[in-house]
């Protein structure tokens, strides 16, 4: 099934309704330029990439895209950057340089990269389009001194609407006007991801009931607690990071447990060691609560939780950076899934032998294996009532 962020995508600068003063002056960036760079940057889904498509489609330009965090060292992007800005288009007028997510350019790795890429944009025979979600990194300071910068917003919700309306008036989808709204509502200027939710919430049918778009939540809910980490994560200021996790609708155990996902990507050394001593002091108050329900201890906690972390670092990391949701749910899930048969196979044997769980783990778990490995466990199935998939455990793990 295509993607309706592919087949609905604008053709010409006409069918671009948001960002209109930003898509008009990248226009006329193409159109006047013999080669330099434009650096384009906003939130992710705001229509950057779109819009070097539709106005190359309309200038009879082709685009040749690449995506900045495949070139790790500066090797790479001479090689692969420098021979595409030489190179004729066989096919077009011309062509443009499409070099997407720019600030996820290795800045480590090879220093060498930013200024090797600056290099080749001064000498490009064709215009050279840079995006960025956060053009403020350090690594791409100067960059920036050789680029036309061009600021797109998020798209606006009644904008969003207007295109999810045509979306569905294309695809014959009949709609809810209210769902249709929510989802335009709920998108937060990503307009991208509104168009993804209409159709997975379309897939299979051609109607948006009634109901529908409340399962989209959960993604509002992540982009406010996003925002609300970005705050702490990036900022040291007391009165910005007090309270911020107010205006958040979500318990105390998921922050702690989104905050340590996600320290060890924005703190290093002596920074990451006084955040985690935040966050496990208010896990302290966090059990005194639960234990004898002191819940004055709260306001310590969201105080750790937000100054107590923002205070830590001595300074901000400019890398900017989307939080993800903490894995240490799903691995405790996993882990409990793999040991899932043995603890089935200890409670039977616990049971027959009176005897306690991690004893049986402990003492016949291993004798056991040996004996199934090599064939000979069938009396002890029978007698144990093993089904088929704890004799196979038995049988092949190691």
């Amino acid at each position: 099934m295509q993607l309706w962020t592919k087949k609905h995508t604008p053709k010409n600068s006409k069918e671009t309704t948001y960002n209109s003063a930003a898509v008009e002056e990248l226009k006329n960036f193409i159109n006047d330029c013999k080669g330099g760079c434009a650096l384009i940057y906003g939130p992710t889904g705001c229509g950057k990439t779109s819009a070097v498509y539709a106005l190359a489609n309309e200038t009879d330009y082709e685009v040749l895209e690449l995506n900045a965090s495949d070139f790790r060292n500066k090797a790479a992007i001479e090689s692969i950057i420098g021979n595409a800005a030489k190179q004729m288009s066989l096919f077009k007028k011309g062509k443009i340089l499409l070099i997407d997510e720019i600030d996820n350019l290795s800045g480590t790795k090879d220093r060498g990269g930013a200024q090797a890429l600056a290099k080749i944009i001064s000498e490009s025979a064709w215009p050279v389009i840079l995006t960025a979600n956060n053009p403020d990194v350090e690594k791409l300071k100067n960059l920036k001194k050789k680029s036309t910068l061009i600021s797109f917003e998020g798209v606006e919700t009644n904008c969003a609407y207007n295109v999810l309306k045509k979306i569905c008036e294309a695809e014959k989808i009949i709609f809810d006007e209210e769902e249709l709204k929510k989802i335009a509502n709920n998108c937060g200027g990503d307009l991208r991801g509104a168009i993804n939710d209409l159709q997975s919430l379309c897939e299979g049918k051609k109607r948006l009931e009634k109901g529908d778009a409340s399962v989209l939540g959960e993604r509002d809910y992540e982009r406010k607690l996003n925002e609300a980490l970005t705050i702490v994560m990036k900022s040291r200021n007391v009165k910005d990071v007090l309270g911020v996790f107010d205006q958040v609708d979500v318990d105390i155990d998921e922050i702690i447990l989104w905050e340590d996902e996600n320290l060890p990507r924005e703190y290093v050394a002596e920074d990451l060691a006084g955040a985690y001593e935040s966050l496990s002091r208010a896990d302290v108050f966090r059990g005194r609560i639960r234990r004898w329900q002191h819940w004055r201890f709260l306001v310590y906690i969201y105080g750790l939780l937000s100054v107590g972390v923002a205070l830590a670092k001595k300074e901000k990391n400019k890398t900017f950076l989307s939080y993800k949701r903490s894995s240490r749910i799903l691995k405790l899930w996993i882990a409990k899934n793999r040991n899932a048969k043995k603890l089935a196979i200890a409670g039977k044997i616990a049971k027959k032998t009176h005897r306690s769980k991690k004893k049986v783990i402990q003492q016949d778990i291993p004798y056991l294996k040996k004996v199934f490995e090599n064939e000979q466990g069938g009396e002890i199935a029978k007698e144990l009532e093993l089904n088929e998939e704890e004799i196979e455990w038995l049988s092949n793990s190691s």
